[in-house]
């Protein structure tokens, strides 16, 4: 159901406000995990330093989300759709701050390989995996903007392949380093920046589930698929 605009066009517009400041932290957040993947991906140095440059711009917008957040409730005391959108907010932009945080672990870890000269390069698994988080925290911020409960809701179930690439990444790391002890940094580092797309996925699950919550007033979290 669509929603409908405040007669009084001020409170609309802080609500419109903080739907905006929401939705642009979002974009953001994933625009950070996109260069991440592209970086480690394409063994770009420069774009993964600047994934760790541009977080502050993320923390940044988390602050300014929460001061909407609060002074919308300070102000007009939101009632129904209103105030899930101010929960949906400081729930989302936790779970948007925490993958711009592992978008830079992502990247750091990369500078890390990429310092060490050549040697392992990411296995099928590990990029299987990077565009799964990708794909998956792309789908959620689109719920988000499109306000599509549905679309939502299709993301939970597709949690569980990420955990399995994340595992396969994991068990395969385990025998490079059993057999080519002069990878085992790089092995360690790849299971490093595979458990970081996991939790990727998992923060992108969290904000769909808000959505689902913000658009049909339910709460999915923690209820079985």
């Amino acid at each position: 159901m669509q929603r409908l605009p405040h007669i009084d066009q001020q409170y609309e517009s802080e609500v419109q406000a903080l739907t905006s400041a929401l939705v642009t932290m979002g974009l953001h957040a994933e625009s950070q995990i996109g260069d991440a993947v592209r970086a480690l991906v394409d063994r770009d140095p420069d774009l993964a330093r600047q994934v760790v440059k541009n977080d502050r711009d993320l923390n940044r917008m988390e602050n300014e989300t929460d001061l909407l957040c609060i002074k919308l409730m300070a102000r007009r005391a939101p009632v129904g759709e209103d105030l899930r959108l101010v929960t949906c907010a400081l729930k989302a932009v936790v779970d948007m701050e925490r993958i711009g945080d592992l978008a830079v672990n992502v990247a750091k870890r990369y500078l890390e390989i990429n310092a060490g000269g050549p040697g392992l390069e990411p296995t099928p698994e590990v990029l299987a995996l990077t565009q799964g988080a990708l794909d998956i925290t792309r789908r959620a911020m689109g719920a988000l903007q499109n306000r599509d409960g549905a679309a939502a809701r299709t993301i939970r179930t597709e949690d569980s392949r990420i955990d399995d690439l994340n595992r396969a990444v994991f068990q395969q790391m385990i025998l490079v380093a059993k057999d080519h002890g002069d990878q085992l940094e790089r092995a360690i580092a790849y299971t490093s920046i595979a458990r970081y797309l996991e939790r990727v996925a998992d923060h992108a699950v969290n904000i769909a589930e808000m959505v689902v919550f913000l658009i049909e007033g339910k709460v999915i979290r923690h209820a079985p698929d």
